[in-house]
This record gives C-alpha cells, structure tokens and sequence, in this order.
C-alpha cells in the first residue's frame, strides 16, 4: 500500500484509463472512483452493489467487487473487504483475466499484511506475481511488477529488514524505468525512491538517504502529480536525515515544509507522521513547550480521525445490513430461519463475551497476585545436562546474576535503543555469557526478558500511581520503551493474558472491590 494515497494506484487507476464514456456502468465507476469513494463511502458502497447489478460480464462485475473490497478497506473494514476479494477472485479465475488476477492478490496480500496474517498475504503475493508474469500488454506488466516489488519490501520493512527491501524497491524501480509513459513513470520512481531513502534512514546511511531523497524530488517534479503529498514525505525524510547528522536547523526546515504541505493538503497520513517527527525533533532539542504542543496536535488528529473511521464504519455496517435485510425480505420463508440463527449466535456471543470477561478478569486477579507476591520473577533453572553445566563457573554465573540484579534496579531496560551488545558492554560481560544466564535463570530470550521488564514496570506504575491509568496507551508504551503502541498491546497482553484498557479497567474494578470491604 502506497502510503499516500487511500488506495493502491495498481488497483484502481488501470480501470480509469480503460473506459468508454457511453455505458451507465463505466459512468457510475468513474463517479464512484472519482469522488464518492473518499467523501460519500456509505453512498459508494449503494453504487458498487447496483454496479454489480448492472454488469454485462463476469469482468465489470469482478471490478465492482474490486471496488467495493478498497472501499470497505479504507474504512477499516479489512474483515469484509477479504470475503469480498474471495469473490472477486472465484470470478477472475473463470475468465482467466492475468491483470485482474494479479490485482486482486496483491490487494488480498496488502490486505493479510494490514491484518497481521501475514503466511496468507505472501502466499497471496507469490501469486500476484506469478500471475502477473503473464499479462500481455508491457506498461501493465512492468507496473505490475514494480508495485509488487514494493508490496515484497513492506514486508520486509516490518520486519526491520531493511537491506532486504532496498533490494526489493530497487528492483522495482527497475521494472518502473521499463515503462512507456514517461510522467506516469516518474510518479512510481519518485514514490520508490522516497522509500529506498526511508529504509536508508533506518540503517543510519544518510549519504544513501539523501542521494535517494534528490532524485525523489526531482522525479516528482516532473511527474503528473508534482504537487503530490509525496512531496511532503520527502521533506520529512530529508529532516530525519538531518537529524541523524545533529543538524538540527536544517532539520527543522524541512520538517516546516513538511508541515505545510501536510497543512494544506490535509492529508491524515502525512500529517501523522510530520507530527511524530517534530515530537521526536523538540524532545531532542529539549524543547518542552513545543514537545507538548506536538504531543497534543498528534493525540488530537488520531482521536479525530479514530472517531470519524469509526462513524463511517457504522454507517457501511449498517448500509450492509440493510442490504442483507431486504434480501431477507424477498425471501421470507429463509428469513425466519436466519432471524432465529441469528438470535442464537447473538445470544451464544453474549455468553462467550461475559465468560471471556470473567475469565479475563481472573487471568488479572492472579497476575496481580503472582506479581504482588513476587514470584515468576525469576524461576528455577531447569536440570540441564551435558557440556552446558561447565559452560562457565559456578563463581561466574553468580556474579551475572548479581549485576542482572543491579541492571533490574537501573531501569536502564527503558531505553528504546537498549541491545544484548549494549548491555554486556555496560555490565561489562561476554554477550554470550549474558544470554546464557538469562536463558537459564529467566527462562527466556533477552528480547522477551527486556519485554517483561518494561511491562512489569508499567504494571508497579498503574497499581503504585493513580495518575497512569488516566494516560494513553500511546504514553505508557513510549514511558517503557516501546516504540510502538501496538507491539506495546501485544508485548502487554503476552505478559499478563490481558490487554493494557481491560488491565487498567480491572485495576479500577479491584481498587472499588477492595474500598467495598
């Protein structure tokens, strides 16, 4: 998924270009395309249903669905958009259409990917690319080929492979050059290279960077959409880059330009991200007013866009069900036996919800427990045999356990950068010596053992301090050393089997429990 637009270009753009302008159906497309996809969704998802109504073959009907499934994802209905991409599917595979096949599995992979399925979206993936092999016409293969590449480097950069997906963005950009229409190629160029630029950013190689970052520019330039927010992706990389050179004046420019264009193009996704960078920006520079003010315009634009999601989720919900309501109406006899399944799965999810509340609220009564009791906090070694019972001394191993002991106390595991390298130089011990302890007497990886103590932390600070539980999650993630909100929640739900609202809100329920008695 390019991350400036709301939806991939290789899904929606081939059709644009291809239609007539006398049918109802291309008419209805282009408007739905055009302009009710992004302001009208709820009227959108009525057209792609009478578009698929309409449609003279298997293939307008596949690109109604195709439309649908971008729509319903836009909106965060990732669940739905999956069922309709299977549809799509069964039907392109009738016609043998290799253009519309390979579309459709590179947006079911985009789609795994989003949802964290990630076997399901490469499996789909190596399937968009296969297919795609086979289309004909040359423009749309090396497109094709391009933006799968780069679907492959997304992969890859989640993973924090980042030389990986260089190499996949450079072999995508190479597909791009093959391209006839000069302007339309300067567009992907510029997108890819933007990209290459970020993934040299994260390995520290700001020469790369900015080498990447000019031609990215400069191809944007000259490409159909100079004025793209890809122009303010740019900036903002050009600033990271920046920083990464202690140059902050010339960061700060380019964050400024970035800002602006975030400003005026409105663009959610772009700006996020200048917000994220700036907060970073005026923390580094120990900026506090600003560091605040950043703070609060991101919390605020995340909170306005979660709920504007969310009320547009609702409404195509509801549409859907409307949709279903009058098919039920048409045929009444199969109603009441639906309407009868459908009280009793509702009635069985009630259930399963309470019995998963309950069953939730014990996994926190005795994680709470265990961890005011301290125990699971280091666990016995299991009876090992063979050469690892000389591995080191007796004397060496307790010495390790000591200073893990003062690390714990240090709460130097909160910082976001922290590495086993990095805490074996500062505890001054063989890495491999470090990670053998730890292994034996924590039971875990240091990845893991860095994980449980960042949450345990956490955990002394909701039950010791009041003011934690009116914070974000956003907060307590970036308060113990996550980067992330989301790997935050995992990394949470992963220690103490619940996730970090229901934790905070089981805290609550105990603190009124306790004052009761």
């Amino acid at each position: 998924m390019m991350k400036w637009t709301t939806t991939p270009l290789f899904i929606i753009f081939p059709y644009i270009l291809c239609f007539s302008q006398d049918s109802a159906y291309d008419s209805i497309y282009r408007e739905v395309s055009h302009r009710l996809l992004i302001s009208q969704p709820e009227e959108a998802l009525k057209a792609t249903d009478h578009l698929y109504t309409i449609a003279a073959n298997d293939m307008e009907r596949t690109r109604a669905l195709m439309l649908q499934a971008s729509l319903l994802r836009q909106n965060g209905l990732k669940d739905k958009a999956i069922e309709v991409i299977g549809k799509a599917d069964s039907l392109a595979s009738l016609y043998q259409d290799y253009t519309e096949l390979a579309r459709i599995n590179g947006l079911r992979s985009t789609l795994y990917r989003e949802t964290g399925i990630i076997a399901s979206g490469k499996k789909a993936l190596d399937k968009a690319v296969e297919v795609s092999k086979k289309i004909e016409d040359p423009d749309s293969r090396y497109r094709f080929e391009g933006n799968l590449s780069q679907e492959l480097a997304y992969y890859e950069m989640e993973e924090e492979n980042h030389e990986n997906a260089i190499h996949y963005l450079k072999k995508g950009k190479a597909a791009f050059k093959k391209m006839a229409s000069g302007k339309s190629m300067r567009f992907h160029l510029a997108a890819t290279d933007e990209l290459i630029a970020e993934n040299y950013i994260s390995r520290g190689d700001v020469d790369s960077a900015f080498y990447h970052l000019d031609l990215a520019e400069n191809e944007l330039k000259n490409s159909l959409y100079p004025d793209s927010p890809l122009k303010g992706f740019i900036y903002n990389n050009f600033g990271n880059g920046y920083m990464l050179t202690k140059d902050y004046e010339n960061a700060l420019l380019n964050y400024r330009k970035a800002l602006d264009i975030a400003n005026t193009s409105n663009f959610y996704n772009l700006k996020l991200r200048v917000y994220n960078t700036l907060v970073r920006y005026y923390r580094t520079v120990n900026d506090q007013d600003n560091h605040l003010v950043y703070s609060e315009k991101r919390d605020a634009i995340i909170a306005v866009e979660e709920a504007t999601r969310k009320a547009i989720a609702d409404k195509l919900v509801q549409t859907l069900y409307s949709r279903e309501e009058a098919v039920r109406m048409r045929y009444r006899n199969r109603n009441i036996l639906i309407a009868g399944g459908s009280v009793l799965l509702i009635v069985i999810i009630v259930g399963i919800y309470g019995y998963r509340r309950k069953k939730d609220y014990r996994k926190f009564r005795e994680f709470i427990d265990e961890y005011n009791k301290g125990e699971g906090a280091e666990t016995a070694p299991a009876d090992e045999a063979g050469t690892e019972k000389n591995y080191m001394s007796e004397e060496t191993e307790e010495g390790i356990l000591k200073s893990l002991g003062k690390f714990e106390r240090s709460g130097y595991f909160l910082d976001k950068d922290i590495s086993l390298n990095a805490v074996s130089a500062r505890l001054k011990i063989n890495n491999r010596y470090l990670s053998y302890v730890i292994n034996k007497h924590k039971q875990k990886d240091f990845a893991s053992y860095i994980n449980e103590l960042r949450i345990n932390y956490i955990v002394d600070r909701l039950e010791n301090d009041p003011a934690y539980s009116q914070y974000k999650i956003s907060y307590l993630a970036e308060q113990c050393g996550f980067s992330s909100h989301s790997r935050f929640t995992v990394i949470f739900k992963k220690v103490t089997g619940i996730s970090p609202s229901s934790f905070i809100k089981y805290l609550e329920k105990r603190k009124t429990e306790e004052q009761l008695v």
